[in-house]
């Protein structure tokens, strides 16, 4: 932040409107660039960096061209500067936010000239808006950003048309080609198009126009909005109709008219509340807290407390009418006028939402839809601190506040994405230890993944990568499905032989689930590939895993191969191979493989690591009994029965079930017939 002044002492401390830019960014960085070395990908960020590795940046046209062609023309301007660094997206993210407050400043600088800071402070609330969650989502939003900097820019062309009336022509014909490109790529802000004649409105003075000819003039202003938002909707509706853009209210409406008035109604009510005073409140809300260790919760705290001060003090401090001199007083009117703009705005901005019967939420992945939502809220809240706040010091510790919360509240989203990250690297890594390659045409099937921000379609593109780097076809050779969101759908049931077609944008996986390998992540415990012929008794297992355990094919996984599947080290990093996973997925695959001698081995170099173990964790103890007990080493399996046991009471019919496999398969001895009996009075369950 940039002071206007240098006089000697803190209260003589100016901010001038210079250095509004430094601030938003400063509080910006805050909230948002804390964690970022230790942030990846996320949701739909995966396929878009996988088609680019795929494609290429010319490749995006095709991507898109299913519902948004001209969001794929700025994927290919975006792609080629920033690569595949998770870093660099992450920082670009930032920084795109960054813009987008910059224009909505720009934007209300214009509207309301005579109110320097109360423009401020909406902007700065703007920038930390809590209603958005998904900033981390990098590649994805950061897009979304610049075409929210377009619409506002957009909107600023337009007000500062009637400020610079020498350039009136050249700025209102830039705000109707950006607000078209804004519209055509994305229908987030058409709903916020139906707020320009309001805004202009209020920009003609009641001076000069009487009412009629301030409503003639403002209805001729406002047509060739009109015309881009009509053009919009025929070029969506009929022209290029995706599911996206499928108007689910008019049939409901003709079908029953009263229950869908009513209930559009309760929705409305409810988002708009929610979206633009309830997404406050989540700024004190301390439960996600009580998962965090020591280190994220003092980042937290220290957080708050350094965006609180900051935000206090600048606001204290900032005299952005004249740099100098004394600062005018703040109208009182203006709450007046930016209340009821801020909640009609939220009101229109929720439109694209509503009659597509899509839901606005505060969690993902709905709170995408508040990005619409945000221009409002921001409005409505600065107005309600300007219209009861008595004077400025209590106006700057109001916003000061809510500043600081909604940067600690990103701070907390931070570090939940930061775990996120953390789980799919491992995933993905304990996936390439247990299967080195794997048959193509075969879809991974699996259930309750320990992932927030993602989709079963987000992660086949990381799997295709991680298994066919080569590829460059239309038709993917890997699918990954999630059964809690199939069942429904796709997968009606979990019999063999049932087609599996997925389109996705420019390639397509067909298969059946005559060729798919069931299995399941459940941290701390690690990844495991499901073995109809073994696995059955395993207590605990996610739901539908034991639906689909008769079709898991483990066989489709190959023991050995000259290429094994590895990690983009670029993305992920160096995989840690000194960790209990590590063994115990390299112990199923010799397991698989049939050589016992090296599960053994590995379960020795595993049980030798100061590695805390779960419940969770006791079925993994089967592959090294039957390892130990394949190469007589008898007195080793009884004793992690026992271990396995007391891990976990559940593990008795498991237990049970192991053994009776490995009492016919093993040469009889005095060491074996011990140990078997110790094991019948340990396992009642035992014959």
């Amino acid at each position: 932040m940039v002071a206007g002044s240098s006089t000697i002492g803190m209260n003589n401390i100016r901010f001038s409107s210079r250095s509004i830019p430094f601030a938003l960014l400063f509080f910006c960085v805050i909230s948002f660039g804390v964690l970022i070395p230790w942030l990846g990908f996320y949701w739909d960020d995966w396929p878009a960096i996988w088609y680019l590795h795929v494609f290429g940046p010319s490749g995006f046209g095709e991507v898109f061209a299913v519902d948004r062609p001209l969001l794929g023309w700025l994927f290919s301007i975006t792609t080629p500067l920033l690569g595949t660094s998770a870093a660099a997206w992450q920082i670009f993210g930032i920084l795109t936010r960054w813009l987008s407050v910059l224009a909505f400043w720009w934007f209300l600088r214009a509207l309301w000239p005579d109110h320097p800071f109360q423009t401020a402070w909406t902007a700065l609330l703007f920038a930390v808006y809590p209603g958005f969650k998904q900033q981390f989502i990098s590649v994805t939003y950061s897009h979304a950003w610049i075409l929210g900097t377009t619409f506002l820019i957009s909107y600023g062309c337009m007000v500062w048309a009637f400020r610079k009336r020498e350039l009136f022509w050249p700025l209102m014909i830039g705000s109707w080609v950006l607000s078209a490109y804004t519209l055509f790529s994305v229908e987030y802000y058409f709903g916020l198009e139906l707020l320009r004649p309001f805004i202009l409105w209020i920009l003609l003075p009641t001076s000069i126009y009487s009412l009629h000819q301030r409503l003639k003039r403002v209805f001729l202003l406002w047509i060739p909005y009109l015309i881009i938002s009509a053009g919009f909707l025929v070029w969506r509706l009929v022209y290029y109709p995706t599911e996206r853009g499928n108007v689910q209210f008019f049939d409901k409406l003709a079908a029953n008219p009263t229950a869908t008035v009513i209930d559009l109604f309760e929705t409305v009510i409810i988002d708009v509340v929610n979206a633009g005073v309830v997404a406050w409140a989540q700024i004190v809300d301390f439960v996600r807290l009580m998962g965090f260790g020591r280190g994220p919760t003092l980042l937290y705290l220290s957080g708050i407390l350094i965006a609180t001060a900051a935000a206090i003090f600048y606001l204290l401090h900032l005299h952005p009418e004249d740099q100098t001199g004394t600062v005018k007083p703040i109208p009182g009117r203006w709450a007046i006028q930016a209340l009821p703009i801020g909640a009609l705005a939220l009101l229109l901005g929720g439109i694209p939402f509503w009659v597509t019967n899509l839901p606005i939420g505060l969690e993902f992945p709905w709170d995408r839809f508040t990005l619409a939502m945000m221009f409002g809220s921001s409005l409505l809240i600065t107005g309600i601190v300007d219209l009861l706040g008595r004077n400025l010091l209590q106006k700057a510790v109001i916003l000061g506040i809510l500043i600081g919360l909604s940067s600690g509240l990103h701070l907390q989203y931070s570090n939940l994405y930061r775990r996120e990250w953390n789980l799919q690297s491992d995933f993905f890594r304990q996936l390439t230890w247990r299967a080195p390659a794997i048959e193509e045409d075969t879809v991974l099937l699996t259930a309750e993944l320990p992932f927030v921000y993602f989709s079963d379609n987000s992660l086949t593109a990381p799997l295709n990568w991680i298994y066919a780097p080569e590829f460059d076809s239309r038709e993917m050779p890997y699918l990954l499905y999630a059964a809690e969101a199939r069942h429904e759908q796709s997968l009606e049931n979990f019999k063999p032989g049932l087609e599996i077609h997925q389109s996705y944008r420019a390639t397509e996986f067909n298969g059946s689930t005559s060729q798919a390998i069931v299995l399941y992540f459940t941290p701390p415990g690690c990844l495991k590939v499901v073995n109809p012929a073994t696995d059955k008794k395993i207590p605990q297992k996610p739901k539908f895993i034991s639906d689909m355990m008769p079709i898991s094919r483990p066989d489709l996984i190959h023991t050995s191969t000259e290429q094994p599947a590895s990690l983009p080290n670029s993305i992920f990093g160096v995989a840690p191979e000194d960790v209990w996973c590590y063994y115990f997925e390299r112990a199923e695959l010799a397991r698989q493989a049939g050589d016992w001698q090296d599960v053994a081995e590995l379960g020795d170099q595993a049980f030798q690591l100061e590695h805390r173990l779960y419940e969770v964790n006791a079925p993994e103890f089967v592959t090294y009994i039957e390892g130990y007990a394949y190469t007589g080493r008898w007195q080793d399996a009884t004793r992690l029965t026992l271990d396995a046991l007391h891990l976990s009471e559940r593990m008795d019919r498991t237990l049970c079930d192991t053994w009776e496999r490995i009492i016919p398969d093993t040469s009889t001895s005095a060491e074996k017939l011990s140990a078997l009996m110790q094991m019948k009075e340990l396992l009642p369950c035992l014959q």
